[in-house]
């Protein structure tokens, strides 16, 4: 009995452990399964993480090229400082009109680049446009660099280059551009910040001083050269509308007023400044590659956003030119020069949120 019984335990225990053992193998592949599972959910947030991050990348880049003309002109505000900061260190040894003859040279650089093809669509209309643009253009820096003689670099460069209030008006009345609320607030802003920046000596000096009468001709002259550097903005807006606007001719034109206006001045007066060092042989080269850069990136990004835009951005220059006027001329800032330039940048920034 006991020899049949002990087969049966034997089978029994057997199949008991078979049982056991299947169970395990049954744990092991279910965990298996679990642990896939977790590894496919995990590779799953990885994937949606990278999808957005790609997708905000996408989205930024988007919009930068979107708004590439706020760049443009945020580029031209700064090589216009810098180039304003570097015709100011020179006032004492070069002649404005010497530094403007080579910059007029820099900008007839480009004239194997102009479309002479799209030239057989010009009009009578499209010429005036360039000739204006040109002469204005050249006539109107210039005047902001005779202004770098009696007045500083920082009131200078405030007052030539303070293109948003006038350039809008302008657009106003000749382009039908329209204006907002919220630009009107930023035109404010703007002028408060340019104003503390600058500090013009005839709204800044004390109670019984004598007005300056030096600082009072730069200043008239600066204003002369924002009139006609926003009128050669008007011109060149004029071309855009008309799709003809050729960036390498409406750089070329002022380069043939410059050599023609400051050629003029400096024979009959026949006199020229010649460089007494090699960083001043540098320097003025250097002034006319800021000012040929600068006006492709100005004539590009009035291609494509509004005079209001930017002459905001290029209001850049302002604060770029007294920062520079720090380390190049020891022009030591003042806690109102300092709140001026924040306004200035504040009112420019703001305009990326129109």
């Amino acid at each position: 009995m006991d020899e049949l019984v002990r087969p049966r335990e034997e089978i029994h225990s057997k199949n008991r452990h078979s049982d056991e053992e299947i169970h395990e193998r049954l744990l092991q592949h279910g965990g298996n399964n679990v642990d896939n599972v977790s590894d496919d959910g995990a590779s799953h947030d990885d994937s949606m993480q990278r999808n957005d991050t790609s997708n905000a990348v996408s989205a930024v880049r988007s919009t930068i090229f979107r708004r590439r003309g706020i760049i443009y002109g945020l580029a031209t505000g700064v090589l216009g400082g810098l180039q304003m900061a570097i015709v100011g260190w020179l006032r004492s040894s070069i002649s404005p009109y010497q530094i403007m003859l080579w910059r007029g040279i820099m900008f007839l650089l480009p004239v194997g680049f102009i479309s002479w093809e799209a030239g057989n669509d010009y009009t009578i209309a499209d010429m005036i446009y360039y000739i204006g643009f040109g002469f204005f253009n050249a006539l109107g820096v210039l005047l902001g660099f005779v202004s770098l003689q009696l007045a500083q670099v920082g009131n200078a460069t405030a007052i030539a280059f303070n293109l948003p209030i006038p350039a809008t008006i302008a657009g106003f009345f000749v382009l039908g551009e329209r204006i907002t609320a919220y630009d009107i607030l930023l035109f404010a802003i703007n002028l408060i910040g340019v104003v503390l920046v600058s500090k013009p000596p005839f709204f800044f000096g004390g109670a019984g001083d004598s007005l300056n009468v030096d600082e009072f001709f730069g200043a008239m002259i600066a204003v002369a050269g924002l009139l006609c550097i926003v009128t050669s903005v008007i011109f060149s807006r004029k071309l855009a509308y008309r799709d003809h606007s050729d960036p390498a001719l409406t750089t070329v034109t002022p380069g043939m007023a410059s050599v023609f206006l400051c050629a003029g001045v400096i024979l009959h007066t026949q006199s020229s400044d010649k460089s007494s060092t090699l960083l001043e042989m540098l320097a003025i080269p250097s002034a006319g590659i800021c000012g040929l850069v600068g006006n492709v990136f100005l004539i590009s990004a009035l291609k494509l956003e509004s005079v209001l835009v930017v002459s905001v951005m290029f209001t850049s220059c302002v604060p770029v030119s007294f920062l520079l006027g720090v380390w190049i001329v020891q022009e030591i800032p003042d806690l109102v020069s300092i709140v001026g330039a924040f306004l200035v940048l504040a009112s420019t920034c703001a305009c990326l949120f129109k």
